[in-house]
């Protein structure tokens, strides 16, 4: 529900504030007073074009801003790719949501939720899922089938709206999954193309096994191998050196030193430390000939082995050029292509069960459908007697209308209604939007809203829906937009009397004219005895005009509330019509 609109500098209105409360709203005016405006300002929120020459000359902007109450299960109940979902994230209150539009004279408009900069389309949706619109051109949305089909649904009942619903979002998901599927193959077919060259570059490092160490163990390894004789020299130069023939070596004259040393000390205990020295020396030398002699036998390597070394170091080269660079961008690409040739068998298995549960949806999408379509069918003879019903005490006596389910073929048949009518005897059946003259269209609308598509938690605006109409008929659209209104919320932009006097609260549009001569629109809430005057005005003649006066008085009176204030919450009359 509506809870609250403002409206500021749009078109000739430069500021208005309505609280529209449950039941019907009336907003009366003179004729270019900006009636119109009101319904225009609301379209702007549900997605209406933005065009900055709707902003009141000499002002910035205009802005739009409807305070919504969120009726319970809304949220829960929207698809989860539903567009309106983008309100509730930005939204401070789940149950209670400040929409705004802000037309600037020049640059961007902007869509707003409590404040916050917010997607148009966000805004549009949730608007559009909770106020629905009726104008005097609204045959251009009803000739739709989508139109059509959802006023059928409305009227075959919230089970029928509830499976429609379900069934689209079915095939969301099957259009999703058709997705996937796709494209699951096509990432499939791409790495099966790789798959050669995958197994290709496993295979050649799973051979190889490279190592860090082992690489750099190798190239010290070759280094020695390439300088051997060189080493073999300089190595018997140092062990002669160490331990030479007949004692001239260091290590033997080390020890010599050390036992000269050692009797010394006992004549001056202050060659203690030189002897120590002496034996640390004694024990490194031979630590160094052991190395010695054992470097000098490794250097006898068997024959060939350099030629191994370098063969291996060329594998490691060989990897590192296609796969590298280094061993660890080797190992970092085998393990990325081990990923993708899991994945190709993961493929071919998450293929396998999208596939298991598309075709599940399918099934239960195709049996949600066929029901969906009983009750279509069960429901379209009976709308269309309902209706014609209601276009009996609306002035159209000879009216007949049919309501046509068709099928068309597919994975998920998709049903089609058209709306065939003929307005007068004698003449041609013609699809419903066709088949009318503006004023009779605007009471099929009517009778079609009233009967099926006033699901409850959803706001009407009506805009001059009663065009082209007067007399007994007028007094009839009133009390049906009454009986709409009981336990909904229903605004109604007229100009008949008959209209605004059904009522459970009125706004009325005044022009003026500005201090810098620019006419401007003010809006304001009348009851009692300014209420009579303005239902003097609709009748064409002053307040002071005593049979209009009295005639005013006795359409208010028909809504057993007389024209004193009437308290917000419908009035009292029978429920809807429809089911």
């Amino acid at each position: 529900m509506i809870r609250e609109i403002e409206i500021r500098d749009l078109v000739v209105i430069e500021r208005a504030h309505i609280e529209p409360g449950p039941g019907l709203t009336a907003i009366t005016g003179e004729t270019g007073a900006g009636k119109t405006v009101v319904a225009q300002a609301l379209g702007l929120l549900a997605g209406g074009q933005a065009d900055p020459r709707a902003v009141r000359p000499g002002a910035g902007h205009a802005l739009v801003q409807a305070t919504i109450t969120v009726p319970d299960g809304f949220w829960e109940d929207l698809d989860p790719d539903d567009p309106a979902l983008q309100v509730r994230e930005l939204a401070d209150d789940a149950h209670e949501v400040v929409v705004a539009h802000r037309v600037p004279a020049e640059g961007r408009a902007r869509a707003l939720v409590d404040g916050q900069v917010a997607s148009r389309e966000g805004v549009a949706a949730f608007v559009g899922a909770l106020v629905r619109f009726s104008g005097q051109h609204d045959h251009r949305r009803l000739a739709g089938p989508g139109a059509q089909l959802a006023i059928l649904d409305a009227f075959a009942g919230s089970d029928a709206v509830a499976l429609a619903r379900r069934v689209a979002g079915m095939r969301r998901r099957l259009a999703l999954l058709s997705r996937r599927i796709e494209e699951a193959r096509d990432r499939r077919a791409a790495a099966g193309r790789e798959r050669e060259a995958l197994t290709a570059l496993v295979a050649a490092v799973d051979e190889v096994a490279p190592d860090r160490a082992e690489e750099q163990a190798l190239q010290a390894e070759r280094g020695r191998l390439m300088h051997a004789g060189r080493l073999a020299e300089a190595t018997a130069h140092a062990l002669a050196l160490l331990d030479g023939d007949e004692g001239g070596g260091a290590l033997e004259a080390t020890g010599r030193a050390l036992r000269v040393i050692a009797t010394a000390v006992d004549l001056d205990p202050g060659l203690t430390g030189v002897r120590d020295d002496l034996v640390g020396g004694e024990v490194a030398l031979q630590e160094a000939l052991i190395g010695l002699r054992r470097y000098a036998d490794d250097l006898g390597a068997e024959p060939g082995r350099l030629d191994w070394v370098e063969g291996r170091l060329t594998r490691y080269d060989e990897l590192s050029r296609r796969y590298g660079p280094g061993v660890e961008g080797v190992l970092s690409r085998a393990d990325e292509a081990r990923a993708a040739l899991d994945a190709l068998g993961e493929g071919a298995a998450g293929d396998e069960v999208l596939i298991a549960e598309r075709a599940a949806l399918l099934v239960d999408a195709v049996d949600a459908a066929a029901d969906l379509r009983r009750r279509r069918a069960e429901a379209a003879p009976r709308l269309a007697e309902r209706v014609q019903a209601e276009l009996q005490d609306l002035a159209m006596a000879g009216a007949t209308l049919r309501v046509e389910v068709a099928t068309d073929d597919g994975e998920v048949p998709q049903d089609r209604v058209a709306m065939v009518m003929r307005a007068n005897p004698g003449l041609p059946e013609a699809p419903l939007a066709e088949a009318a003259s503006g004023g009779e269209l605007s009471r099929v609308l009517l009778a079609l809203h009233c009967v099926a598509a006033a699901e409850p938690g959803v706001a009407w605006v009506f805009d001059e829906v009663d065009a082209g109409i007067g007399g007994v008929t007028a007094g009839t659209v009133g009390a049906r937009l009454a009986d709409m209104a009981v336990g909904r919320q229903v605004m109604a932009i007229t100009h008949l009397p008959q209209v605004a006097a059904a009522a459970d609260r009125h706004y009325r549009l005044v022009k003026g004219t500005a201090s810098d001569g620019r006419a401007i629109t003010t809006i304001e809430a009348v009851a009692g005895a300014a209420l009579v005057d303005e239902m003097c005005r609709m009748l064409g003649a002053p307040p002071s005009d005593a049979a209009a006066r009295g005639h005013a008085e006795e359409l208010l009176a028909r809504r057993g509330a007389g024209y004193a204030d009437v308290p917000y919450g419908g009035t009292g009359r029978g429920g809807p019509s429809g089911e």
